[in-house]
């Protein structure tokens, strides 16, 4: 069986090991390898066995967890951001700043930022790494921008024709081609003119 061709798939992606007892520890000391080795080979040469080496734990106990290696990498790319959350300071404006920090942080001062490039290459080639990703990453973290933008536009602060989805791309988008196409670093205070620029043409003028 090859590295990408794990156990049967459950619910959630990962392997079948139903009947049996998870151990927490176990399972950190795997996506702590998963994402140490990550960070020193890159996606294509991370291999399921050197994984369960320095994990300590054997190759069926990976395979147990996780249903094929792309997931396994994603899921040890989580531990590494931040959750997100909703932070409601009443204010739009500020909650996207907020969000958009993090973000720049997750990508330039964590693994995520580092094996970024190699993994976006590697997507176009496999759906389920992109599916995880876009699943675990960009999906549950999008969500608390979403409702940043729609809080504004409750309260008043944003117009109710906001372009809900433009406002997101237009805030995330530059990162990513920062990270992934020029290279160049992000400019500081970058969260702050860009959600002012983006958000121009929607906030309200105040009564």
């Amino acid at each position: 069986m090859s590295e990408s061709q794990m156990a049967p798939r459950r619910p959630g992606g990962r392997g079948s090991d139903i009947g049996r007892p998870r151990d927490p520890d176990m399972d950190q000391a795997i996506l702590r390898a998963a994402i140490e080795l990550l960070s020193e080979v890159g996606y294509v040469r991370v291999t399921v066995a050197e994984v369960a080496r320095r994990a300590g734990v054997s190759k069926p106990a990976i395979y147990r967890r996780w249903s094929q290696k792309s997931q396994l990498v994603v899921e040890a790319m989580v531990t590494q951001i931040r959750p997100g959350k909703d932070n409601d300071s009443g204010s739009a404006a500020g909650d996207l700043m907020t969000l958009t920090n993090q973000l720049i942080d997750d990508l330039t001062r964590t693994p995520l930022g580092r094996v970024l490039p190699g993994l976006v290459a590697e997507m176009a080639a496999d759906p389920v790494l992109a599916a995880s990703y876009r699943d675990l990453i960009i999906k549950p973290n999008l969500r608390h921008w979403r409702a940043a933008v729609e809080r504004g536009m409750a309260s008043g602060e944003l117009s109710v024709d906001t372009d809900v989805d433009f406002v997101l791309n237009a805030l995330v988008g530059p990162l990513y081609f920062s990270l992934l196409i020029t290279g160049e670093p992000i400019a500081a205070g970058y969260e702050r003119a860009a959600v002012k620029l983006v958000l121009a043409p929607y906030t309200t003028a105040p009564s």
